[in-house]
């Protein structure tokens, strides 16, 4: 399957999509003092209390928004094909791995989250792009960027792959006869790789795309590895400071993944399309006038008293939107309120 970058997680106006991942009906114990348990449920309620509760009214209103997308969704009839959420999930699992050296498993372990929370957001950031970027739109932003694409990994014949570091050709087959008698790659590398930034992710250096290095050596080999194959010992070019002793090193590396070369396609790239549009200026501000319009036209009702500063302002959107429309007068067919025409993409951007 195609590897993809997961997007717009960083973007502050697509944090409703990270909050409130959904409680499980257990109380599970996140620490222990002195053997005493502090539960999910405190925490939850100490989260609720922190910052005079302006952490929980975000919370609760990201909340809110990620129903109101998935209601205009289905009100559109808007559908997603699994195919594509399937092929994300994929490109996600890639880019975890070249990124922290961890399979999904273990990341989701780490970061205290479940696949199908991943799913679900993903899910939905699907779908507020496809309320929010018009197709035609999309495909002028490809056509913009295709050359800013062609560098992606993804875009490429491309590897993932770890290394281990060591000082001589012997330690460096050394460590390669460890592996291929059952020692785990990742656990060496923590053990006895040099290089202190890969060291931490078992080795992991992450993606090379083929034709991008001036290593040749290394590019060769790596692109004549199958995955899960390792190499022989290699040496390494160590740059030192002028007038410095030259550095022998050497190593080890493995391919953990081969990506084949493909075609640069928009579907094949539609969620990195998705997230620099997201962070164009233009778009968010249409991305921010679509979710005001859904907070506005939205019928809500919140029963916790501790809310109600956040009852207050959905319902001043509501009443400002019918007197709004109320001061209009009739001009055809109205428009699906998205904020407005498209804008063009933000030139410093391009």
């Amino acid at each position: 399957m195609t590897a993809r970058r997961l997007t717009a997680l960083g973007l502050l106006a697509l944090a409703v999509w990270a909050a409130g991942c959904g409680r499980r009906a257990e109380d599970p114990v996140v620490a222990r003092v002195n053997q005493r348990p502090i539960t999910q449920r405190e925490l939850w309620e100490a989260l609720e209390q922190a910052d005079n509760g302006e952490v929980a009214r975000r919370t609760l209103d990201a909340l809110i928004v990620r129903q109101l997308v998935r209601q205009e969704a289905e009100t559109r009839g808007i559908r997603l094909d699994e195919a594509e959420v399937q092929s994300r999930i994929a490109g996600l699992r890639d880019y975890i791995l070249a990124g922290t050296g961890l399979d999904f498993a273990t990341w989701l372990e780490r970061t205290g989250q479940t696949e199908e929370e991943v799913v679900n957001r993903i899910r939905l950031q699907m779908l507020t792009a496809k309320l929010v970027l018009p197709d035609r739109d999309r495909q002028a932003y490809f056509e913009e960027r295709r050359e800013d694409l062609q560098e992606l990994p993804h875009n490429n014949e491309a590897v993932i792959y770890r290394h281990i570091v060591v000082a001589s050709r012997e330690d460096a087959e050394a460590v390669r006869q460890q592996i291929i008698g059952g020692g785990d790659f990742a656990e060496l590398a923590q053990e006895r790789s040099l290089d202190p930034i890969t060291r931490a992710r078992g080795g992991m250096v992450g993606w090379m795309a083929k034709g991008k290095t001036a290593d040749a050596e290394l590019e060769k080999t790596l692109f004549s590895l199958q995955p899960g194959e390792v190499s022989e010992p290699l040496r390494m070019q160590v740059p030192q400071p002028e007038g410095a002793e030259a550095l022998e090193r050497w190593r080890i590396v493995k391919v953990e993944r081969h990506f084949p070369p493909q075609e640069l396609t928009l579907e094949a790239n539609a969620d990195v399309i998705e997230e620099w549009m997201m962070s164009d200026p233009g778009y968010q501000l249409q991305l921010h006038e679509f979710f005001d319009n859904l907070r506005a036209k939205a019928n809500v009702e919140i029963l916790s008293p501790r809310y109600q500063a956040l009852q207050e302002a959905y319902q001043q959107r509501r009443e400002a939107r019918e007197r709004r429309l109320g001061a209009q007068p009739p001009a055809g067919p109205l428009l699906p309120e998205m904020g407005g025409p498209s804008p063009p993409p933000a030139e410093q951007n391009r």
